[in-house]
């Protein structure tokens, strides 16, 4: 059995164990999904350690900018977003050097913005009198990060709102009803309004909505938040995150399960075949593919001409068992 989870503080409100463990019943697969909630990151590498079945991890809050430096590689998109949600635990059976010794490689990817993007693309509102969208967005935290990301890869023009003064974002304390006129997108990328606290709000005047502005709330326990409830009574269409959950959480198993690939020269590579011959290559880059579970699946070897991005090099010789 293939051991999956979710890490964060506070993981009682979550609907992913139970979104999960329904999914690998559904679809008759050998795997479960569990909570573990830590209390500081620098409980991860333990936590990896101690659960050799453990071959994905989704990210929840406060984790998913602090997770960042304890992963060996990231994905282009969570590179830029500067945020993470879900982690690969790529495992070998042997120690490797690009993992510090370790015989996992911990690799980064971000599933909000995309399933974000997915969510919110049906219920846009029309567009201001001005033209396009301007969506305000209420917190900085990695959730903010991924919405932020895919906002503007949607072409729709962002504000940022913060506690604190940050440059180019602006405070809670600035948002009038001239700021609010300039928006018709209000997102609220911060954990109020959450179960338990589930009668606290992002503080904005609520009164400057109306039936032409959409707001969208990440949090989607409970069903209708503070935020949704103070903006649908001024006519405002309301959305919570569910349908987001939905998409990222389907995005990561899709990421879980897609086959990993590397790179990897050596001085002397060796093809070992299920009938026993051996093909050996001098100064060679192989190009492998491995299931989630660190086996080799297949190898393509090419001679070494010069020095290539994402290569790792090995001074050992690289010895490979090709499966049956």
């Amino acid at each position: 059995m293939m051991l999956y989870g979710l890490i964060g503080r506070r993981l009682g409100h979550s609907f992913s164990a139970r979104f999960f463990n329904d999914k690998f019943t559904a679809e008759n697969i050998d795997a479960a999904y569990r909570l573990f909630e830590i209390d500081n990151i620098r409980e991860l590498p333990a936590l990896i350690a101690a659960h050799s079945d453990l071959y994905g991890l989704n990210v929840t809050i406060p984790y998913k900018q602090e997770a960042m430096p304890f992963l060996t590689l990231l994905t282009d998109s969570a590179r830029r977003i500067g945020a993470v949600n879900t982690i690969r635990v790529f495992r070998q059976k042997e120690p490797m050097e690009i993992a510090g010794g370790d015989n996992y490689i911990l690799e980064g990817h971000n599933t909000d913005a995309p399933g974000f993007a997915m969510a919110i693309e049906p219920l846009l509102p029309p567009p201001l009198p001005e033209g396009g969208h301007y969506a305000l967005v209420l917190g900085t935290g990695g959730a903010s990060r991924a919405v932020v990301y895919a906002l503007r890869r949607m072409g729709i023009g962002v504000t940022q709102v913060s506690r604190n003064p940050q440059p180019g974002i602006i405070t809670y304390r600035e948002i009038d009803s001239e700021v609010m006129d300039m928006h018709n997108i209000i997102i609220n990328c911060t954990p109020l309004g959450m179960w338990p606290d589930a009668d606290s709000c992002p503080p904005i005047p609520y009164e400057c909505l109306d039936e032409r502005k959409l707001c969208f709330d990440l949090v989607y326990n409970p069903e209708v938040t503070e935020f949704m409830r103070r903006a649908a009574a001024q006519g405002a269409r309301v959305s919570n995150g569910m349908q987001m959950l939905i998409n990222q959480a389907n995005l990561a198993w899709e990421f879980w399960q897609s086959p990993r690939r590397r790179r990897y020269m050596s001085r002397t590579v060796e093809l070992h075949h299920p009938d026993g011959t051996v093909d050996s290559y001098p100064l060679s880059i192989a190009e492998i593919t491995y299931s989630p579970d660190g086996n080799v699946t297949s190898a393509e070897v090419t001679p070494f001409r010069e020095e290539i991005p994402g290569v790792v090099y090995l001074d050992n010789p690289l010895i490979l068992h090709l499966p049956v």
